[in-house]
């Protein structure tokens, strides 16, 4: 059989089956979107694929799941990843009934995917988590997915949600955990000018956690995370005050260079940067493995980790790729 490796031509079929990239993208948001689009054919099995939504073009995307495809739940790797972004539709708006169903790059996605079945199982989210954070959790009493709260008036009144937030039992009190999850997409964009904003001054001057008239604290690229934690403090504070304040766990793709920058530049703007911490996907899967106590949870971590992480899986078809587009 004649070797192919170095073919540019070799298995074309192979990828146009994994179907068109986004002309232009580099770095590891290219290599995400491959990833997910070699995951939808050659795990997944689904010939088929999506375009974008209609305001973006309406291109088509290997790593956009057909229609029906999305709509049967092929976006989610457990029953309990579906049944809890369905409960959590029901309960109104937060979650991208499109993105979040047919997007294989979306971070929802991802977030429900990787609570899912902790939340299903809280002992295990406590064994996961301690090791993330390095501090010792006895059990996880409350855990949401694209959380805020319903009267925001009665809070800080902007439109931040958090993509989970987790309430804790420690060895040393309870704990406030708010989680930022970021897979190939960006900071938002949105910016709220909080240091004219009197509640976020209110929230500042009670809590000590930043100075809002600072130059870093003002920083357009913080300002996502700094709203973010503040939330989480203000949610604390109406039924633990006086307790210890909340921290604020990023949690980034390995190959994403751009998350931990950001992230420490908030701990920058914090006068208690102890309260910020970062972990990477392959880091929160490594301790699902390491702490699971059954069959199902290893595979449950061992399919986020193929769905994810594990480039390599999709190296020879990427390399193909390249080959290809620059022949």
């Amino acid at each position: 059989m004649a070797n192919t490796s170095s073919n540019p031509t070799a298995r074309p079929s192979d990828i146009q089956s994994i179907g068109p990239q986004a002309p232009g993208e580099s770095g590891n948001r290219a290599r995400v979107r491959f990833h997910q689009s070699w995951y939808r054919r050659h795990i997944l099995k689904l010939p088929r694929y999506g375009n974008t939504e209609p305001h973006s073009g309406g291109r088509p995307r290997g790593s956009i799941l057909h229609p029906e495809d999305a709509a049967a739940g092929k976006n989610f790797t457990t029953l309990s990843a579906e049944n809890l972004y369905r409960t959590r539709r029901r309960e109104g708006w937060g979650v991208d009934p499109i993105r979040c169903t047919g997007y294989l790059t979306s971070s929802q996605a991802l977030t429900i995917n990787l609570l899912a079945p902790l939340k299903e199982d809280p002992d295990w989210a406590a064994r996961s988590i301690s090791g993330l954070i390095c501090m010792k959790i006895k059990r996880v009493t409350k855990m949401d997915v694209e959380f805020a709260p319903q009267r925001r008036s009665l809070h800080l009144g902007d439109m931040t949600r958090l993509d989970a937030w987790i309430q804790l039992e420690t060895e040393s009190g309870p704990l406030g955990l708010a989680v930022e999850v970021k897979y190939s997409d960006r900071f938002n964009s949105r910016h709220l000018n909080v240091s004219e904003n009197p509640k976020y001054q209110a929230l500042a001057n009670e809590t000590g956690l930043w100075d809002l008239s600072g130059r870093k604290s003002q920083s357009r690229p913080v300002n996502q995370l700094l709203r973010c934690h503040a939330l989480a403090a203000d949610l604390w504070l109406t039924t633990h005050k006086g307790g210890e304040l909340p921290t604020i766990l990023v949690l980034h793709h390995p190959g994403d260079q751009s998350a931990p920058k950001t992230a420490e530049l908030y701990r920058e703007a914090l006068n208690r940067p102890d309260l910020i911490k970062m972990a990477s996907l392959d880091q929160l899967v490594s301790q699902m493995r390491m702490t699971a106590t059954s069959k199902y949870q290893r595979t449950v971590a061992q399919t986020l980790r193929i769905r994810y992480l594990d480039h390599e899986l999709s190296e020879a078809s990427w390399m193909k790729y390249l080959d290809n587009r620059h022949a």
